[in-house]
């Protein structure tokens, strides 16, 4: 009879930051509970990834989780798969990085489990040529992608019975082909639906005496998707599963990928094209790198990433770079820099994550870089976006300020290096290819096909109110002109047309002694007006920004002048913070409310948010008392695996001024930007 030899493989993985009350359900409800089945069947060998984030919660919290591995590993049921230890995207980051996070995963494999990995696992199966060399460097011998990464190189769909040598020369890898049809059917059909698969596909072999089908898929689907836990658990879906495979082994040899490495020769070798799985190539249009431009803000994580990177690099290693470049690779995580199916860059926890970890990094460089100086101003012009255009940074030991001249002269990241966080971790409202079924489903007018997943998802019924969509990035600084009968809900809902020309074009950059100026002249309704803005560190708590207005037109200019301070805080909207208004400069203090209400207050000398449990704030000094303060949440509609979610994404706080200049006058006023 035919032989059917099966392997498996799963990617058991958690984000860095995500909150630890889904870490521990994951835990019970999938780690522990495949744990609990599978050792039942010492006949059933899996390879298992475990991402470094997951290990050290394991570590941490659940020790004895990773001594029970060890001890299937040591029967031979269990091989280790290694990878990048923080779960970068390989394409993403330098080869540097790519070759230290896959040798932290390997030495700790070695010193827990007491075996060094021989395949590893790529993070959303993002295959890059380039990453073979690398795979070869580190003692890494295969690795899984999908049957459609095959498909692209040249392989057809009833030659993917084996496994495949990629490379050339002596730098070769072996290359497994996870079967699309085994990942749809498992855990979700009767396990006798992939049994019985096995035998249809070995008909269709006509006379080949050994088939492999390879099944390399997420841990998580066993007890963490929506619903999997009841059907996998509960109903017996894993038991059953293991049963029938046991019963049948006779024809069906469940192994490792190293044993089946060590007895079998490639089908034939391949150039595998840049690819990763159907589903991220429709999310990403082509190659994850386009993210990195869908999402402004995950290009700044992006860039922030190679910056820290880079200044690492440069420093000679102290024995404190250890720390520093762990601290950078958990800022590598790919989870909060996309978005796809999950949540991914639209929760605020993710992107909050990548920042604070990439802040500690540097925080550790910088405090080598410049271990002889008390005090310590750095101002530079730098092509910090790699796209052939200056940025500003402004730094020092308690800041670091991303200036951005080309797109509105605005702010894109502001580092309390003190609390590890980024006071812009802001996210805009972009239109998703989801919006429309979403749209449809509050209309009950259903056109565009749904997937499998969609059909269970709830819906925030705040979504019903609206979805609406930013004409700019969320950052500070961004200036507009705006009529004086001009309504609040409007700007919300980015229903206007400014009046000037300020708002995402260029201005001119200069350094000057210990500041940055941005200067532009634009137009208000074609009238010529310059801005000129000073942005400077005044104390370790303090950014000082200041404003100069000129008329260079023959006429009177009478309009509104505002710009937006689009705010993050480490906790997001949490009911910890609140609102407060300073009317007056001996006026007492009001509270307005905490950061998911809407609000316009009038004569403002100052504006807060403040932390009610004594944590970090932000008050907003202004040397000219404002004629209005409009604030409001900026929240965003996007999609998880469970729901249709309005995701709170930062606070947006609008100063404005009544400005009225003749002919060739000039006004001005300072804001100071305090940490409370």
């Amino acid at each position: 009879m035919s032989k059917v030899y099966f392997l498996m493989g799963l990617h058991f993985h958690q984000p860095v930051g995500n909150f630890d009350e889904i870490l521990d359900r994951s835990y019970n409800n999938c780690y522990k509970s495949f744990l609990d089945v599978f050792e039942k069947y010492p006949s059933i060998k899996i390879s298992f990834h475990f991402s470094g984030n997951l290990l050290d919660y394991f570590e941490e919290r659940h020790p004895e989780f990773l001594d029970r591995v060890k001890e299937l590993v040591e029967r031979g049921q269990v091989e280790i798969l290694g990878g990048g230890y923080y779960e970068p995207i390989f394409q993403a980051i330098p080869q540097r990085d790519r070759l230290g996070q896959i040798e932290m995963l390997s030495d700790y494999s070695e010193r827990r489990f007491g075996i060094r990995p021989k395949g590893m696992w790529i993070p959303e199966r993002i295959w890059s040529p380039d990453l073979i060399s690398d795979m070869v460097r580190c003692g890494i011998r295969y690795s899984i992608l999908d049957d459609i990464h095959l498909i692209k190189s040249g392989v057809k769909q009833e030659e993917m019975y084996g496994y495949f040598a990629a490379g050339h020369d002596d730098k070769k890898v072996a290359i497994f082909p996870s079967s699309k049809t085994l990942r749809y059917k498992i855990p979700f059909k009767d396990p006798r639906e992939t049994v019985e698969y096995f035998r249809a596909e070995m008909k269709r072999g006509k006379g080949k005496r050994e088939i492999l089908f390879t099944y390399g898929d997420d841990g998580e689907k066993f007890g963490e998707w929506p619903w999997t836990y009841d059907w996998v658990y509960k109903k017996g879906w894993l038991n059953n599963f293991f049963k029938l495979l046991t019963r049948h082994q006779d024809w069906i040899e469940i192994t490792t990928f190293s044993e089946y490495l060590d007895s079998h020769s490639p089908l034939k070798e391949v150039d595998i094209p840049e690819a990763s799985y159907e589903e991220m190539f429709k999310w990403s249009e082509g190659s994850w790198m386009n993210f990195l431009s869908k999402y402004p803000e995950s290009n700044q994580m992006h860039k922030r990433m190679i910056y820290v990177s880079e200044r690492i690099q440069r420093l000679v290693d102290n024995g404190q770079l250890e720390e520093a470049r762990k601290e950078l690779y958990k800022g590598q995580c790919n989870c909060g820099y996309w978005h796809g199916v999950f949540g991914g860059i639209y929760l605020h926890h993710l992107r909050s994550a990548v920042y604070e970890h990439l802040i500690k990094a540097d925080k550790i460089a910088c405090d080598i870089e410049h271990k002889d100086e008390n005090d310590w101003l750095t101002i530079k012009e730098h092509d910090f976006y790699n796209n052939g255009a200056k940025a500003a940074i402004l730094e020092n030991k308690d800041f670091f300020i991303g200036i951005d001249p080309n797109k509105g002269g605005v702010i894109r990241e502001l580092d309390y290096k003190l609390k590890s966080v980024n006071l812009i971790n802001t996210l805009a409202r972009r239109r998703e290819s989801y919006h429309k079924k979403i749209i449809e489903r509050i209309n009950n007018k259903r056109i565009t096909p749904l997937e499998p997943y969609e059909t269970i998802k709830t819906m925030n019924a705040e979504i019903k109110k609206g979805i609406y969509y930013d004409s700019h990035d969320r950052v500070c600084l961004v200036d507009h002109f705006i009529d004086k009968d001009f309504k609040m809900d409007d700007f919300i809902n980015c229903n206007y047309i400014d009046r000037g020309d300020f708002a995402d074009n260029a201005y001119v950059a200069r350094i000057d002694k210990e500041k940055v100026l941005l200067i532009r002249k634009g137009n208000i309704e074609g009238k010529s007006l310059k801005i000129t803005k000073e942005i400077y560190i005044s104390s370790d708590v303090e950014v000082g920004v200041s404003y100069s207005l000129e008329n260079l037109s023959s006429s009177t200019i009478a309009t509104f002048f505002g710009m937006e301070f689009n705010i993050s805080l480490p906790y997001a909207n949490s009911d910890r913070y609140r609102y407060e208004i300073m009317p007056g400069a001996v006026s007492p203090r009001e509270d307005l409310g905490g950061l998911d209400m809407t609000s316009l207050v009038s004569q403002a000398k100052s504006f807060s948010i403040k932390d009610s449990k004594g944590g970090l704030g932000v008050e907003l000094l202004f040397s000219e008392v404002t004629d209005q303060v409009w604030c409001f949440p900026v929240r965003a509609v996007s999609q998880s695996e469970r729901s249709y979610d309005l995701n709170y994404q930062s606070s947006c706080i609008f100063p404005i001024w009544d400005i009225k200049l003749e002919a060739g006058e000039e006004t001005g006023f300072t804001i100071k930007w305090v940490m409370v």
